[in-house]
């Protein structure tokens, strides 16, 4: 069904002209017949006439239910209004309005825009994308230099860091030999470990001294402060953590308020006009998803659009899989012993697993036993190596996990997180020397203690 377009003049006609409508063209209603025939001779349908005329709109109208969109000044709106509903009384209206005034009759069927509302969601849409495209053209002159540029991740990079790798490498045009994907740690989680086999993406475990072999480095979801060895100045960085340090780039975009680092680099791709691939789309989405917690945790508008984007262009199949990843037997009797040496203080549920093979073991936990009923904090340890790993998960609406856990454990070693999760990282022998005893009942005593304090503080 075509829809009707009024307006005095040739502003609808220019505003649109071009843009794509469902179904058949658009009628132009004007009042110069002249008008008329310079639309009719670029090839658009129009008619002419006396605009509060009800015999105008009859010749329009072919069902009266045709879809209008009006826009007259708004001493003459009332009076077209009248004829347009004379002629059509159901047909739907949309009003162009550059005023405050109510609409006068107060039509059923009649929608109100007003042009703060196209700023609102045109053209502000289209200044953030055309800023967005001037920062994908200033990252790509600086990094085009490089003939060997390094995509560097955090030590055992999550979904959201891996996915955001993938599109930078995307929106650069690069590939892995040109722009290898890297860490100093290897991805130890079974449903990380999982998302790069399914979707065949090689992440590279180089040591701190390798990346002098590199002519550029990039980090995404991920800040020079946040690792142990010093690498100086990096040439970008693109993270939604919040900034703990000044940020040692020549280019640099953080913004804490997003929910995932793969929600920023969405934005370039589609700003940049960038194909998003099937696999690229799958592993965004996952990034998102675990980033956010299916957008229950921290999401914000620019993370639901992203996800809304992505989620029609992924593959669901694969993304199941990645989700439900195998688990290895020994688990269980992990679990076992965490069950058994569980402790509930005061809606805070205590378990230390002792040693464990697999750190990703711990964070898992700690999510499972969330579940049971009147818990609100989760806090799971266990012994990795010569280190005692510390994760902390909340229901998501009460203090932050990261404020917390680095009241309670950054004095130990490494600790920090979101509102929702956080962890903290202590060699063993820090430990006994701040408490003595790494027993698993005092160690499991000693983590209680110092994190019901900053609780209660």
């Amino acid at each position: 069904m075509r829809s009707l377009l009024v307006c005095p003049d040739d502003f609808l006609f220019r505003l649109l002209r071009g843009t794509p409508t469902p179904g058949e063209p658009p009628l132009y209603l004007v009042e110069d017949r002249a008008l008329r025939a310079r639309i009719a001779r670029r090839g658009a349908a129009a008619l002419a006439g006396d605009l509060e005329d009800p015999a105008l709109y009859r010749r329009a109208f072919r069902t009266g239910r045709e879809s209008v969109l009006l826009a007259v000044p708004h001493e003459r709106r009332d009076r077209v209004l009248e004829a347009l509903r004379t002629a059509a009384p159901l047909a739907p209206v949309v009003v162009l309005k550059d005023d405050a005034r109510a609409l006068d009759p107060a039509a059923p069927g009649v929608t109100a825009l007003s042009a703060g509302t196209i700023g609102e969601r045109v053209i502000q849409p289209e200044l953030e994308r055309a800023a967005l495209r001037a920062r994908v053209d200033r990252l790509r002159a600086h990094l085009a230099p490089a003939d060997r540029l390094l995509i560097l991740l955090q030590d055992d990079p999550d979904p959201d860091a891996i996915a955001s790798a993938l599109a930078l490498r995307t929106l650069l045009g690069r590939h892995k030999t040109s722009a290898p994907i890297a860490t100093f740690g290897g991805v130890t989680r079974p449903e990380n470990r999982a998302m790069i086999k399914i979707l065949e993406i090689e992440v590279e475990v180089i040591e701190a001294g390798d990346v002098d072999a590199y002519d550029m480095v990039a980090m995404v979801d991920v800040q020079p402060s946040f690792f142990e060895e010093r690498l100086g100045m990096v040439d970008l960085v693109i993270d939604h953590h919040p900034e703990e340090a000044p940020v040692r780039a020549h280019l640099k975009d953080v913004r804490p308020s997003y929910g995932a680092t793969s929600t920023i680099l969405t934005e370039y791709l589609r700003a940049a006009e960038v194909k998003i691939s099937q696999k690229l789309a799958t592993a965004l989405l996952y990034g998102i998803k675990s980033d956010t917690l299916h957008l229950e945790r921290g999401g914000t508008r620019a993370d639901m659009e992203a996800f809304a984007y992505l989620y029609l262009l992924a593959n669901h199949n694969a993304l199941r899989r990645i989700e439900r990843p195998e688990l290895p037997g020994d688990a269980l009797e992990v679990l076992a012993q965490g069950i058994a040496r569980r402790e509930l203080v005061d809606g805070v549920l205590f378990s230390h697993l002792g040693p464990v093979a697999y750190v990703d073991l711990i964070p898992q936990f700690a999510d499972f036993f969330l579940q049971v009923e009147g818990v609100e904090w989760s806090v799971v340890s266990g012994i990795v190596g010569g280190d005692l790993h510390v994760s902390v998960r909340n229901v998501g609406y009460i203090r932050s996990a990261g404020e917390v856990v680095r009241s309670a454990f950054g004095a130990l070693g490494g600790a920090g997180g979101h509102r929702a999760m956080a962890k903290a990282v202590i060699h063993l022998g820090d430990w006994r020397t701040a408490v003595g005893d790494a027993s698993p009942d005092a160690i499991r005593h000693g983590i209680a203690e110092r994190f019901l304090r900053a609780l209660r503080n």
